[in-house]
Formats: C-alpha cells, structure tokens, sequence
C-alpha cells in the first residue's frame, strides 16, 4: 500500500523532547528523569542525541576532571549500536548492567570478601537451621549437607584469594570468581551502605543514563533512586523505558510509580516503525493497563491485521497455519508471506515453543521456579548452561569425529588438563590419558541408548571431565539418598523447590538438550518476546495456544474474552499483584509491535465464538479482521 501524502506531516512532532532532554542534562543544575518511550518510538535515537549533546556541551569540562557519562544498556548487541552511533568516544562508558556493575567494584577484594564472607554465614546458618529441623537420611538433607560443604569449603578459600574475578559473558567457574547474582548484589548493596562510594561514583559520572528501565534489576534500581535523592544537586539519573515492556520477572515493577515527584517526565507519542492500524490495535491492547497512547507516523501506511481464531482442537496446526500465511499473501499482495523464512513466527509462551521443538520436559521442570526463569530464558542459568555450553559441544564433536574440536574443548575447559593439573603431575602424560579416559566414559553412556542429563552429571562428577556447578552436586547428593531415603521422612522434610525443579530436570532425557540450547540462542524457526525485543520485522505471525501452553503463567483466553479471570487473579489485583492477564497483556503487547507492514494473530481457543464476539464488542477488531474458518486448497479464501 502506498504512503499518504500529506500537505503537513507530524513527523518532527516528538523534537521537543530532545530539546527538554538538553535542559536537564545540566552538569551545574542537574534534572534527573523518566523518559517514557513506547514501541518504536525511537528512544536509541534520543539517547545518542543527548550523548551529543552532553559532548558538544561539556566535553572539555569533563575531560579536564578525568569524568564520564555512564549508559548502562540491556544487550551487547544494544551496546554496540550506540558505541558505533557515538564515534566510539571514550568519554562515554557504555555496558550491560553486569559489565557496569563489575567496572565498579573491580579491585575492592577486602570490601568483596567481606561481603562474600557475611553472606556466606548467613547462607550456611539458614542452611543448618533447616537441617535442624528436618530429617537425616532425606533427599532434603542430603542436598542441604551439599549446600553446606559447598559452602563451607569456599568459604575457607576466601582468606587465599588476593584479587576476585568475573567475566559477564561467561561462567564464573574459577575458585576466585563471582556469579551474576552477586555482582549485582554486591554493586547495590556497596552502592547503598557505603557513603564513599556514592561520592567517587557520582564524582566519575555525573551522568548516568539507563536504557530499557524497566527490565533493569530492582535492587540495583532502588539502588540508584537512593542514590540520587542523596545527591540529586550534582548528579542527574536518566531512565528511559516503557512499563508495557517489561518482560524480565527480575525487573522493576511499576517503575513509574516510583519516580519521585522533583523529577521530570518528558513522554515520546510518535511510533516511526508501525503502521496506522497497528497503531491503533497496541493502544488498544494496552489501554487496559494504562492511560499512554502512540501516534503514527502520518507518512506510514494503513497496514494490515488480521485476527484468526481456530478451534483449540484443530488438527495438523504447521498446515493451518502455512494457510494462514497463504491468506495474508494475498490479503496484502505481499508474496514473501508465504515463505516462512521471511515473516517472524512469534510466540508469547515458551511453552509453545518448548512442546513444538522437544524440550518440554526440561523446560517444564526449571520455569515455574521465579529464581530460574530469567537464566533459563536468556541461557545464562549455570546447571543448563553446563549441558549446553560444555557436554552438547563435547558430544557433539566427539559424534561427528572431530577430534581437533574435542581436543580444544577439553583442553579449555576441564580441570584435568587445567595448568594446575598439569604442573602439579609429574608425569602430564597420565592427566591426558585421565582426560581420554574421561571421555571414553562419558560417551560410553550412549551405549544402551539416550542417557538421562542426570547419568551425564554423575559421570562427569565421578571423572572430574568438568567442574559440575554446586546447584546441580547438591541435587545428585540429593537423588543419591533418594535409593535410601524412608518415604515417610521425606514428605515430612520434603526438598525445596529449587531442588525439585533441578532433579525433574535430570530425570529428562540429554536429545532435550540441543533443541533448547537452538531456541535460546535464536537459532530456532519460533522466537519469543526476549528475542525480538527492540527489533522490528516487515511481516510478524503471532501464535496463542493456551492448550499448548498449558496457561502457565499466562492467558491469552483471558485477554481475549474465552475466559474469566480466576480467583487468584482477582486477588492478585485487589493486592496490587501481577496477574498472568497483566504479563499476557505485556507480552501480546511487545509481539505485536514489531510488525513494519502487517500482522497475523493466531489463537487457538475452545471458544472461538467468545473470542470473536470479545475483540469485536471491545473494537480490538472490525468484524472482517477476524477469520475463524480458512477453507483448504482455495488460495486463502476464508469466512469471517
């Protein structure tokens, strides 16, 4: 469809925001702020414009001080756009969260390992109080007494480590090294109980700018917001985000709500990505959670939307839904529907994905743990990445006969051929033949057929092929007492739901594995809202299928009318709680705003009638955007 032309266009009409941008960052009369930026509103824009600014205005100044302006962004890809769009300029400090956080705690290792030694006690006295009140002999137990030696023995390494390291892309494994958690953790904390970092930090960087807000941990966030009310006269906080965006169970919730009330609060309408009737249905989708709407570009064209709503029943889905794309090819004389290497299949749920490509089981046992789930989704939970970053790779070499690419990984990754190992052994000659012999063991399991993710871990326990994270040994300790254990004694000391989800886990079967490590790493022909965050695709297909997805933490049926809120839900919001209507909201959200062009909604429902009089009654839809029948072999025609 052609773009409209226009005597006048509200292209320009958000400008004013960079100019009100300008006028806070005031290196002598700082205003810190929340800039509200919706879907493709432009935000990476306004952020390099204010880092120009802030270079054009105060360079010299700044320099002369040894000081910096700090942006702290969600992605390494994110990071990297801005650092190109930026001259690559020295001036600005631009990182992840967890690369920023390490960037200012690095050399403290005596205020390191004082924290590290407090929270150790306090974990290892949590521990044995609950081992005091339960029974021995107990899968409980066993994996407490794990917990509590793991615990104990790094503890008593602590007064041997002179310097502590941590790599944010990496897996922490070294004796002297920290996890993600506690990087964070220990950057807030320092942040908020010591006075004299507060005064070096906001001295280094007067200014510190916080893409996608509202996905950014909470501590370090209430962190940061105490921080600047100590020092709101020298020191300018700048959140730019957008609360319908927030997928990351970690995020701040509401983060809105806590925006004092000295602070500013500039608001970007425009949408440059979408067309107008995208536009239109996102505002509707989210005018049930909140009063902000966009407004299109006037140079943007009508686009397309369509609603399908088919029987949760249907046979033969990946059919169907080729038709779907057959239908949308011709409805928008767009060809390259029909090829689905050319339109983004999304889905809201990972269950979908999960049960579609094979590893529903695992993913089953880890995502109803909150503890887990953002590790588990973004690939960074340590007893998953051990399977998908070490054994999948070692497998895999070893299946395919590459014995340079088993070699490599060996020799960087296990203890056995570690620098250590080999200079404590006199004869380095039998720590490669352990290393051999390690793996002939390991493959060996492949023997009788596909080995279970906990045969795997036993056996690398057993040879030291790889260091086992400490979640995943607590969890062998506990299926260990699991043959001995009195059924009995362990209903009444039963395991926590850390350790349950993580023996589920072990109990499924290592094929689960190479399909999940695929879909996290995007490779997969399914993506989900983490993925597609801040991108945008000509042609987007969105799947709902709460029979798929079990209503696991979500609900289309419920956003789309097939169903009442539950009990729960309404408790949820009468306690100001998040219910799994407000997380589908969000997410429906996110999905549907990447789409450039046009956009088909699948959702499978057992009341298609309901859904359709729903979105109808609610104009989310006019009635010849909605399809609930596609006849087969008819080139796309279909009945509304």
């Amino acid at each position: 469809m052609s773009n409209v032309t226009i005597a006048s266009s509200n292209v320009t009409a958000d400008d004013h925001v960079e100019s009100e941008l300008a006028g806070f960052l005031n290196l002598e009369k700082p205003t810190s702020f929340f800039l509200f930026a919706g879907a493709g509103s432009g935000k990476t824009r306004s952020l390099v414009n204010a880092l120009n600014y802030l270079r054009k205005t105060y360079r010299d100044p700044l320099r002369l001080r040894g000081r910096q302006v700090a942006v702290i962004t969600y992605t390494n890809a994110a990071c990297d756009e801005i650092t190109r769009r930026t001259g690559y300029d020295p001036l600005f400090v631009l990182r992840t969260i967890h690369s920023f956080a390490w960037s200012q705690i690095q050399g403290f290792n005596a205020d390191i390992r004082a924290w590290l030694k407090d929270n150790l006690h306090r974990e290892i006295d949590e521990l044995q109080v609950e081992e005091a009140k339960g029974r021995p002999g107990t899968k409980a137990s066993a994996a407490r007494q794990a917990q509590i030696e793991s615990k104990q023995l790094r503890l008593e390494r602590l007064a041997g480590i002179k310097s502590f390291i941590y790599n944010p892309n990496g897996d922490n494994r070294e004796r002297n090294s920290l996890n993600h958690s506690e990087v964070i953790r220990i950057f807030s904390t320092f942040l908020l109980t010591k006075p004299l970092m507060q005064r070096i930090f906001v001295e280094k960087f007067p200014f510190l700018l916080i893409d996608e807000s509202q996905d950014t941990s909470r501590a370090l966030i209430d962190a940061l917001l105490a921080l600047q009310k100590a020092h709101a006269d020298r020191f300018c906080l700048g959140l730019i985000g957008d609360t319908m965006q927030r997928i990351y169970p970690d995020g701040k919730e509401r983060i809105e709500s806590e925006i004092p009330q000295s602070w500013a609060t500039p608001e970007k309408k425009l949408n440059h990505r979408c067309p107008r009737r995208i536009v239109r249905l996102i505002n509707q989708i989210r005018g049930g959670a909140d009063n902000h709407k966009q407004e299109p570009r006037d140079d943007r064209p009508e686009g397309w939307v369509r609603l399908f709503v088919f029987s949760v029943d249907s046979p033969d889905k990946p059919s169907l839904e080729q038709r779907v794309r057959d239908y949308m090819a011709e409805l928008a004389g767009d060809q390259d529907w029909i090829d689905p290497n050319k339109c983004k299949i999304l889905t809201l749920e990972h269950h979908m994905a999960a049960r579609r490509m094979g590893f529903l089981q695992m993913f089953e046992a880890l995502a109803s743990v909150d503890d887990y789930r953002t590790g588990l989704l973004d690939g960074s939970f340590a007893p998953t990445r051990f399977f998908t970053h070490y054994v999948l790779p070692l497998v895999t070499a070893q299946q395919n006969g590459d014995k340079f690419g088993v070699t490599k990984l060996v020799r960087e990754n296990s203890p056995l051929l570690s620098k250590g190992s080999l200079k404590d052994n006199e004869k380095p000659i039998l720590q490669l033949r352990s290393a051999q012999a390690a793996i002939d063991s390991l493959m060996g399991l492949w023997a009788s057929g596909e080995p279970t993710c906990a045969e795997i871990a036993e056996n690398i326990a057993s040879t030291n092929l790889f260091t086992v994270p400490d979640p995943l040994k607590a969890t062998l300790a506990a299926k260990r007492a699991a043959s001995t254990a009195v059924p009995d004694a362990d209903e009444a000391d039963p395991v926590s739901e850390q350790i349950a989800a993580l023996i589920s886990f072990l109990e499924c079967p290592f094929s689960e594995i190479a399909p999940y490590a695929a879909y996290v790493a995007h490779e997969a022909p399914f993506d989900t809202h983490q993925g597609v965050k801040g991108l945008e695709f000509e042609r987007v297909m969105v799947l709902m299928d709460d029979g798929e997805a079990r209503g696991f933490l979500f609900g289309y049926d419920k956003l789309l009318g097939a169903k009442a809120p539950t009990a729960a839900d309404i408790k949820n919001t009468q306690e100001g709680k998040e219910t799994s209507l407000d997380r589908t909201r969000r997410l429906f959200y996110v999905t549907c705003s990447r789409a450039r062009s046009s956009l088909a909604l699948v959702a499978y429902s057992p009341d298609p009638a309901a859904v359709r009089a729903h979105v109808i009654a609610n104009d989310w839809f006019a009635t010849d955007e909605v399809v609930s029948e596609l006849r087969p072999h008819d080139g796309g025609q279909v009945q509304s």
